[in-house]
């Protein structure tokens, strides 16, 4: 059974050449309960982005061939909403990998820190730059060095209530490539074809339970949360809509609800994993800085823009032009030739 603890799986030699991690040395890092565990640090920008394609690239997209998924540690969606859309397609979900046939991937399981920041003790990698090694500073730390020769990451876990300038510590290369040990198991599972991986959005993007985004839908959430009088009731009601929202085909829809109240209301959900999600998928808080010409470029460039979207957004547009000296001059606006498409039915 393999624990599900990032830093407790067996990692062998054999694992190391097979994934090219000869070079890469053993270095502690500090949990929050004063343990610390031995992770891999590597100089290799190759090697980083290797384990992060392994683990990231979905390799499949059929829900039917896979039975149990592992979720990769520290997910920006819920557990609850995860479990909910797999029980769909009879998927199960647990904590011990070597049970799983797929693993799922998100962009909270790698991250960067500079210097001395704390890094989450369940982050399977990172990259650190301008960090440092402190092999003195507390006993614990004494006790582990002398005990493995093994450098200390100075984070702020390791660092306590002390302040650096009074501490021992030596540079580590300034561009430091960090791996848990469970990151490199999965990775050796993904290459030798022996694990999966699906996407969030493959999951969530086939369940029952997404409903079409409509004028009706967002006026109702928007009288739920945009409302001085919004009760805790009506907020969290809506939080659990609005996760469920299918944007697709309305374009128009998402821009104007982003600058109407999704953006200005977010706060009211900054602990609600779900909604933050899908307002950082769908890029509210970017659309809701939008102008209409902006937007409609936007979507131009993302190959969504059709000849609804593009004539609600005219409107807007049209009513934002400003010309002076109308004392002297006549104007005519047409639409650009290239947009004219837009225009016909």
């Amino acid at each position: 059974m393999a624990s599900k603890n990032a830093h407790h799986s067996e990692v062998s030699d054999q694992l190391l050449t097979d994934l090219g991690f000869e070079e890469a040395v053993e270095v502690g890092l500090m949990m929050k309960n004063l343990d610390i565990e031995e992770i891999y640090l590597s100089e290799s920008l190759s090697q980083y982005n290797k384990i992060l394609d392994l683990l990231e690239t979905e390799t499949t997209s059929d829900l039917t061939q896979v039975k149990r998924a592992f979720v990769l540690p520290m997910h920006n969606v819920s557990t609850d909403r995860l479990k909910a859309a797999l029980k769909e397609h009879k998927i199960g979900i647990t904590n011990d990998y070597e049970k799983a046939d797929f693993i799922i991937p998100h962009t909270n399981f790698y991250d960067m820190y500079q210097s001395v920041e704390t890094i989450p003790q369940s982050k399977l990698m990172f990259k650190l730059c301008n960090g440092y090694y402190s092999n003195e500073h507390r006993q614990s730390v004494i006790d582990y060095h002398e005990k493995t020769g093994n450098n200390i990451i100075l984070e702020k876990n390791s660092l306590g209530n002390r302040y650096q300038h009074n501490l021992e510590y030596v540079s580590a290369p300034y561009d430091s490539y960090c791996f848990s040990k469970m990151s490199l198991a999965l990775a050796d599972l993904v290459d030798k074809g022996e694990m999966a991986v699906i996407e969030t959005d493959t999951i969530l993007n086939q369940s029952a339970n997404r409903v079409p985004i409509t004028e009706e839908l967002m006026e109702d959430i928007k009288k739920m949360v945009d409302n001085y009088h919004s009760s805790d009731e009506e907020i969290e009601m809506a939080g659990k809509i609005i996760p469920t929202i299918d944007p697709t085909g309305e374009p128009y829809l998402l821009y104007k609800y982003a600058g109407e109240f999704l953006e200005h209301c977010s706060y009211k959900y900054n602990r609600n994993k779900d909604v933050m999600y899908w307002m950082d998928k769908h890029n509210i808080s970017y659309l809701s800085r939008l102008n209409a010409e902006q937007a409609i470029k936007h979507f131009e460039e993302k190959d969504i823009l059709d000849s609804r979207c593009f004539r609600a957004l005219e409107v807007k547009c049209r009513q934002e032009i400003q010309i002076h000296n109308r004392e002297l001059y006549t104007f005519k606006v047409q639409v650009k030739p290239e947009y004219r498409k837009y225009m016909q039915d």
